[in-house]
């Protein structure tokens, strides 16, 4: 380490004379040297340090090992659509719904998300809030989004071009990576009406390729994280001893 410091000084002091002489800032020369690096002689795990965290360690572990809720069967995704999607999305847009009142007052009137911020299934048997987080490990939050009837169906086109993704309160067919037969809550889609959407900020920053969600006249933000929705959900149907039972139910399909 004296070598270091000594060679350094050296070159300090060189650079320094130099560039007094001269007007102009210039490179004199240049060197290189390869150090060795080895765990021999490097400090073991601190004890101090280890009790310290040991701590927030096991609450941390003790946090993510509570049981939330069971479920009857394991949720995989998958597409068109999916149990795990399903599960996903129709547990956030009611909780969504539940926890947040739009300014004019109206629910939303359906929900997307993306295949790709599903990490991980959840487990057939019982369902830990650590299964979540690791479904859903990031920080993501809903957000309600005012479109009209055009770019709404740019939407379910830009779905149906990706063969599917988790939706919720909207049915569709794909034909020729187009989607048709479309309704809303039950009524057929209108494209001169304006509809409410609930997303993630995520998507509605165009992450994924969603770059129509930026056509929104409205943006409201909920409060409410992606991953939080669903630890609610799941913690309500825990309370009510009620399984959670989920399947597929034709919301996206291909025209045969």
């Amino acid at each position: 380490m004296l070598l270091v410091c000594r060679n350094l000084l050296l070159f300090v002091l060189t650079y320094s004379v130099l560039s007094g002489c001269s007007t102009k800032d210039r490179l004199q020369k240049t060197e290189t040297r390869e150090y060795a690096f080895s765990r021999e002689g490097n400090a073991e795990q601190d004890s101090l340090v280890e009790i310290k965290i040991r701590p927030y360690r096991e609450k941390m572990s003790g946090e993510m090992s509570i049981v939330l809720a069971e479920s009857v069967q394991a949720l995989e995704k998958k597409t068109p659509e999916s149990r795990l999607g399903n599960f996903v999305a129709d547990a956030c847009l009611l909780q969504c719904n539940q926890r947040f009142t739009s300014e004019d007052g109206r629910a939303a009137d359906f929900l997307v998300l993306n295949n790709g911020g599903l990490r991980k299934g959840l487990p057939q048997g019982k369902i830990t809030k650590g299964d979540v987080y690791e479904l859903m490990p990031f920080e993501n939050e809903l957000v309600v989004l005012t479109l009209n009837g055009v770019s709404v169906k740019k939407i379910f086109n830009f779905i149906a071009s990706k063969d599917g993704a988790p939706v919720s309160g909207v049915r569709f067919q794909i034909e020729n990576k187009n989607a048709i037969n479309i309704t809303i809550q039950g009524i057929p889609f209108d494209s001169t009406k304006t509809y409410k959407v609930v997303t993630s900020d995520y998507l509605a920053n165009g992450g994924d390729q969603f770059s129509m969600f930026g056509e929104a006249g409205k943006r409201e933000t909920t409060g409410l994280k992606v991953r939080d929705a669903i630890i609610q959900y799941l913690y309500i149907q825990g309370k009510s001893e009620e399984k959670i039972t989920v399947d597929t139910d034709g919301r996206i399909s291909y025209v045969k």
